[in-house]
């Protein structure tokens, strides 16, 4: 199964006193793309910085390829995960060539620069994702969907095992949204293993082949979109009533009903 990702009965908390979660157990093959859903507060972005080792478990371990992430130096933790949080603001006027170059810093030692195979890394990761006419823009100059593609490029070019993606589509609009998931179902296939979140339950449909639900800091569930995502999961989630529907293609969508 190429196991990459183990979170082994994982809690945190940030005073020492109240649990954010607790008893979490999850575990990432080679492939996979795991979507976290819950509501607000559950805990799904901390859970997130707990894997890229940000954060500390109170208790519990996580394991990246049957390593401990606490007995791994940060370098080769960077090297194995890439991470792009909720929301990224860059202050400096970096072209887009050199914000997806940063990708390798965690390939270089403190006194080195990027090489030629550094840059040709670069590169590929740009055009990769059909982003070249951005290669020498000015990052804080274009739009929020392409710069989602930019900060996909970068870690791509750090060329990690698996990809954190903390809502990646919460800030774009519906076109960038289904642009950035089909993204996701591309890197999947060609073997990257991806662990996101998100607010949108029916992403799980169109981008994932394993969903969990956080409430109350516990996995609620856990396993398929098809027996995750349902009607009574969603009502007991979110306090709305879905409609979960079979569509043409073969998959099926999940539509919030209007509350009376």
């Amino acid at each position: 199964m190429n196991q990459i990702l183990k979170v082994d009965n994982a809690s945190f908390s940030y005073n020492g006193k109240e649990k954010i979660f607790e008893g979490i157990n999850l575990e990432v093959n080679k492939s996979d793309v795991l979507c976290i859903l819950g509501p607000n507060g559950t805990g799904k972005s901390t859970l997130i910085k707990c894997i890229n080792g940000l954060l500390n478990l109170d208790s519990g371990n996580i394991f990246l390829n049957s390593t401990n992430i606490s007995e791994m130096a940060k370098t080769d933790l960077a090297k194995m995960v890439g991470y792009i949080p909720q929301s990224h603001s860059s202050t400096f006027a970096f072209s887009v060539f050199d914000v997806v170059l940063m990708g390798r810093a965690p390939h270089l030692n403190v006194t080195s620069v990027p090489g030629r195979k550094d840059f040709k890394i670069a590169d590929k990761a740009i055009e990769s994702l059909g982003i070249s006419y951005l290669k020498d823009k000015t990052y804080t100059e274009i739009s929020g969907g392409e710069k989602q593609m930019v900060l996909l490029a970068r870690v791509l070019a750090q060329e990690p095992k698996l990809l954190l993606l903390d809502e990646p589509t919460s800030h774009l609009d519906f076109g960038n949204q289904i642009r950035t998931l089909d993204v996701i179902n591309r890197l999947s296939q060609n073997g990257l293993s991806i662990v996101m979140t998100s607010h949108y339950p029916d992403h799980a449909f169109l981008s994932s082949n394993k969903v969990a639900i956080m409430k109350d800091g516990g996995i609620m569930d856990i396993g398929e979109p098809e027996s995750v995502v349902t009607e009574e999961n969603m009502r007991k989630t979110y306090g709305i009533d879905v409609k979960v529907i079979d569509m043409d293609d073969s998959r099926k969508a999940c539509i919030p009903m209007q509350i009376k």
